[in-house]
């Protein structure tokens, strides 16, 4: 009877054990979410990069009431996007703000893209280089690189691109999943990417809290180009 009053107590205690460790988990994973906090188009145009983001814990990325980026991850993000932009390490913020403008309108689409090899599988392709803009641009933005308004064109057209060449969160997801083990098989650097496979993709459109669920794939044009007479 000792023994089973002794069991019967261990697994009360494993199981108080687990119910507060995934209640602390809850509570200290709310502090770091990435909160969608714009408008709906707003919202879906930053969704794009959302693992990235997400691993990142960069809660600013879609609040516009969070805490500016710390000066330590102001720091740890600067090399690894102007990396991505293409612009040299050693430029100094005044510089970098002088040509980023310019450089985006000019070749945004090319990021990522114009380094693809024979065997890339190019909707793969489009959906990593999608993801790793959405984040460049914005961070650029916290960091006080770019003006919102030049931010936002930029944002829009990279998520228009991305919602005429994919059906779904599920379809995007799944050709990002391909696209970062892809560039990753090519011995091509992604410092700004997080481990994300097909196993994570399922998971986050299980659950009805992930934006990938609760956001919708279409919805108002995200871009649209300037009239021309």
């Amino acid at each position: 009877m000792n023994w089973l009053i002794l069991l019967l107590f261990l697994w009360v205690m494993r199981r108080l054990y687990v119910l507060i460790r995934n209640r602390i988990r809850s509570w200290t994973g709310s502090a770091t979410r990435v909160r969608y906090k714009f408008d709906a188009r707003q919202n879906r145009a930053l969704a794009l990069a959302h693992p990235i983001a997400s691993a990142r814990a960069l809660v600013a990325y879609a609040n516009p009431k969070a805490p500016a980026p710390t000066a330590e991850q102001a720091q740890a993000l600067r090399a690894s996007l102007l990396h991505i932009i293409g612009l040299r390490a050693s430029m100094q913020d005044d510089a970098v703000k002088a040509a980023l403008p310019e450089l985006l309108r000019r070749h945004w689409f090319r990021i990522d893209l114009d380094r693809l090899r024979p065997e890339d599988d190019p909707r793969a392709a489009m959906a990593f280089a999608s993801a790793r803009v959405a984040f460049a641009v914005r961070t650029a933005s916290l960091l006080g690189w770019l003006d919102p308004a030049l931010q936002w064109e930029v944002l829009f057209q990279n998520a228009q691109r991305a919602n005429d060449c994919f059906a779904s969160w599920e379809e995007f997801g799944a050709a990002l999943a391909r696209g970062r083990q892809q560039w990753i098989a090519g011995a091509r650097a992604d410092s700004l990417g997080a481990a994300f496979d097909e196993a994570t993709l399922a998971q986050w459109l299980a659950s009805r809290s992930h934006p990938w669920r609760s956001m919708p794939w279409r919805g108002q044009v995200l871009f649209e180009p300037p009239a021309t007479a």
